[in-house]
């Protein structure tokens, strides 16, 4: 084999194609290691950010005081802890009396964020008191002032300055004070009845996380009735806790669900460009594959005349892999580790706001290996059948050319592509999103190489002018599809970040109502909305909110098990009645407006998982009594969105709408904030909820997600362009041969040029065209998946085809032009070394 393997080895880097064969796999390697590790950190940095808002990884909340067997859990996976109390009460001065939200907080408060205060504490104190400065401009406060929490007396210490800690539901209403919990005994503001929400927050690294909400799980499933007796002794730990039916635990994206529809889709996006990056590496290995087996089949032929086994040439093709595969890994690691860490110290550069550490031992142990199983099942998928072609190459190869089989070409693709999906997979974790792209491609691929062969062997048999130009119908279908391939996977990350950033900003366009209104007595609506009027704010229009309890569909009650599984059905709703539906909302199907009284309105999903069909007729409890009404259609709802939104909206004169209250949202600019005391002293029995800094928040959240997008999909553009210089390279490798048979036969070098820039011009347009096609299905398909609108891009389709156009002509005209320039008997001999 030795004998074989050094000649071997010599041919192999002699003609260029092993260097190629080493830069692909180098490229995949570390691509999609610093792909993979790049993406694990942003997604922690991410679910960090989120987790700020929450103030904590997890928490705990219930309306009695946590039991501590929940405490000790959370100690033994060493999770850190803080212990929060909220509720409502009455703030006042001598003059003053302002409903406030009392935060009673511990030393360790936050375990993620930041409260910073005016001026600067690093802990509250028993007695102080922290105010927002929506209460202290009420309460007419300033620093050192007292002030009387229900029946405490307290010293105005700092003003909050910034508490990411921002509730993003009615029970954070503001204006907010924060005191000490050792305090809270101190107001006698916690009484019977008294609505108070108890919190325990936690903090900790993933997997601590992760198996502290699997062991809640675990303790508290959702119990049958008789199930009580059957409890088993590793749940009777916590059996007092199990008592109370409020005891909740909440994450990250769960305490903010305007959160989660982003931080979805930057995981989807993320998964997606994994996907096209090691496409775009099996495209590169594809293409160099078949370079190789062009280059060394006189080679294998030349070794069958002198005696040579195909047993003893797999052997040594197998070692010369080997040798290739073991530098790529050596350089792709270098490159890897090096491209992850410089890739997160320029996302730290252009996004300071990421909490990003970079750990090398987990750059090694975790992305690296995945990244090296996948390169090498990669090139075992497109080399083997290649390799088993050059095995049974006959030695009249080396006095007589032959045409690649195209059998051996499907088996190549088909081998190659196997690999690719089964490390697609393993490497994003998302099998659904796997299979539909690369099931798609495959599709495309299989449709259009079938068209565009059958197209060009159409025009080769006309025998006219053009046909001169189509010399191997199938081998120029596939470099067409190739590049096609390449240029669409590199297209596709761009409109799928421009469609992003648009569903983004739909979902905060400037003008976002900033201050909700709850509880508004409906006595005070007309002149509520005259002094909105009269200062110009605008916002969405204010809906009557009664509470109502959903009770049965077609005068029979819900099952048991249904009431159990849905919170729809076990608590309070907001219900209202309007003759127009939101804004934001989107009719799925039924009527489009309301046609009697007594018609409802069901929000889609709602109806979906309730068995809710239209022409059903729901009844719910009122506080007037029972209320039927029929359902005449459903709705989609953005619930992201800083609008009022509804499970269900009745048509008017369905209810009585001074049984209830009102609520509505508009918009204060910034400047006219201080206007806005003097309207909730005038409706002091309204509740006011200034969102602004939670506004912020996601809009920072959301401003992040843009930049990480565009660095990513930059990345992945890097990977495509070397996959269209490997395009581009086989194109040589095949004119080389012809530009220097035609300068033998006496073509002119001013022909040669003309002909190689058509040529490769007409193969650019094709490609064009047909990348664009292949980036509309794909981001469709991602595009449904992370829920955006499917819509056409048709600047991709005026801008693509001219682009590879002129591109492609350029480069027949002078990067190739340089074939005519080498004399014909050179290039043949080097074309047959």
């Amino acid at each position: 084999m030795n004998a074989l393997f050094r000649p071997l080895l010599t041919q192999s880097f002699r003609s260029t194609g092993g260097y190629l064969l080493l830069i692909a796999l180098t490229l995949a390697i570390s691509a999609t290691t610093a792909l993979k590790f790049s993406n694990e950190q942003v997604q922690q940095a991410v679910a960090l950010q989120a987790a700020e808002m929450l103030a904590g990884d997890l928490v705990l909340s219930d309306n009695e005081p946590i039991d501590q067997s929940w405490k000790d859990l959370a100690s033994r996976q060493q999770l850190r802890q803080s212990e929060v109390t909220m509720f409502g009460t009455m703030a006042h001065t001598a003059d003053q009396f302002v409903m406030v939200n009392v935060k009673a907080i511990d030393p360790g408060f936050p375990l993620r964020g930041e409260l910073r205060v005016r001026p600067a504490a690093k802990a509250i104190q028993p007695g102080e008191i922290w105010l927002s400065q929506r209460a202290m401009d009420l309460l007419h406060l300033k620093i050192g002032d007292a002030v009387q929490i229900a029946d405490g007396t307290f010293k105005v210490a700092a003003k909050i300055a910034h508490d990411s800690n921002q509730e993003l539901g009615f029970s954070g209403f503001s204006p907010t004070v924060i005191i000490s919990r050792q305090d809270v005994a101190k107001t006698n503001a916690v009484q019977t009845g008294s609505r108070i929400e108890y919190r325990l927050l936690l903090a900790g690294d993933a997997k601590q996380t992760q198996q502290f909400e699997q062991r809640f799980k675990q303790i508290r499933p959702v119990k049958k009735e008789g199930e009580g007796d059957q409890q088993n002794a590793a749940n009777a730990e916590n059996q007092s806790a199990d008592e109370h039916s409020s005891l909740h635990l909440r994450n990250a994206s769960e305490g903010n669900t305007r959160l989660m529809k982003p931080i979805a889709n930057l995981d989807t996006f993320l998964q997606l460009a994994n996907i096209l990056t090691i496409l775009l590496c099996g495209i590169a290995i594809a293409l160099t594959s078949q370079r190789y087996v062009q280059q060394n089949q006189d080679c294998i032929a030349l070794m069958r005349c002198m005696g040579a086994s195909k047993q003893q040439i797999l052997w040594a093709y197998l070692s010369l892999l080997a040798v290739v595969f073991g530098l790529a890994v050596i350089l792709g690691s270098a490159a890897g580790i090096a491209l992850g860490y410089g890739l997160l110290q320029l996302m730290l550069q252009l996004i300071p706001q990421l909490n990003i550490a970079f750990s090398a031992l987990d750059l090694l142990l975790g992305p690296l290996p995945i990244a090296m199983l996948t390169s090498a099942a990669v090139l075992l998928g497109f080399v083997m059948p290649s390799l088993w072609q050059l095995l049974h190459t006959p030695p009249i190869r080396v006095i007589r050319q032959q045409e690649k089989s195209v059998q051996s070409m499907l088996w190549m693709l088909l081998a190659g592509t196997a690999s690719l999906v089964l490390f697609s997979a393993v490497l994003t974790e998302n099998l659904i999103l796997t299979a539909w792209v690369i099931g798609a491609i495959m599709v495309l691929c299989t449709v259009l190489y079938a068209f565009i062969w059958a197209v060009l062997k159409f025009i080769r048999n006309l025998k006219i002018g053009i046909s001169a130009y189509v010399r191997t119908p199938y081998q120029t279908a596939f470099q067409i599809t190739a590049l096609a391939l390449g240029l669409s996977l590199i297209t596709v990350l761009a409109v799928l970040r421009t469609d992003l950033l648009e569903r983004w900003q739909q979902q905060l366009p400037a003008g976002t109502p900033n201050q909700f209104v709850y509880g508004l007595p409906p006595m005070d609506m007309p002149a509520f909305q005259q002094q909105l009027q009269a200062h110009g704010w605008k916002g969405t229009p204010l809906y009557p909110n009664i509470r109502g309890r959903l009770v049965a569909k077609n005068d029979q009650p819900f099952a048991d098990e249904l009431v159990k599984n849905n919170n729809s059905l076990r608590r309070e709703l907001n219900l209202t009645q309007a003759s127009e539906f939101p804004a934001d909302n989107k009719t799925v199907s039924g009527a489009a407006k309301f046609g009697h009284a007594n018609e409802v309105s069901v929000e889609a999903k709602t109806a979906e998982e309730l068995g809710i069909k239209i022409g059903d007729r729901l009844t719910f409890s009122l506080p007037e009594g029972l209320l039927q009404a029929k359902v005449v259609n459903l709705r989609s709802v953005e619930w992201e969105s800083f609008s009022p939104n509804f499970f269900f909206i009745f048509s008017p004169k369905s209810m009585d709408e001074n049984a209830g209250s009102y609520l509505g949202s508009f918009y204060v600019p910034e400047a006219e904030k201080p206007q806005l005391i003097q309207l909730i002293q005038q409706f002091s029995s309204t509740v006011f909820i200034d969102v602004t800094l939670i506004l912020d928040e996601v809009k920072r959240v959301v401003s992040l997600l843009v930049q990480i997008i565009t660095i990513l999909a930059i990345l992945v553009a890097l990977s495509g362009i070397l996959v269209l210089v490997a395009c581009l390279n086989l194109l040589m490798d095949e004119r080389k041969r012809e530009v220097a048979l035609l300068r033998s036969f006496g073509s002119s070098k001013h022909r040669l040029k003309r002909m190689l820039s058509l040529e490769i011009g007409f193969m650019g347009l094709i490609a064009g065209v047909v990348s664009c096609l292949f980036a509309e299905v794909i981001s469709a398909i991602a595009s449904y998946h992370m829920e955006l609108a499917i819509q056409p891009h048709w600047e991709i389709w005026l801008i693509l085809p001219v682009l590879m156009t002129l591109l492609c002509a350029l480069i027949g005209r002078y990067r190739l032009s340089y074939l005519t320039e080498i004399p014909p008997l050179q290039s043949l001999r080097e074309m047959n070394q």
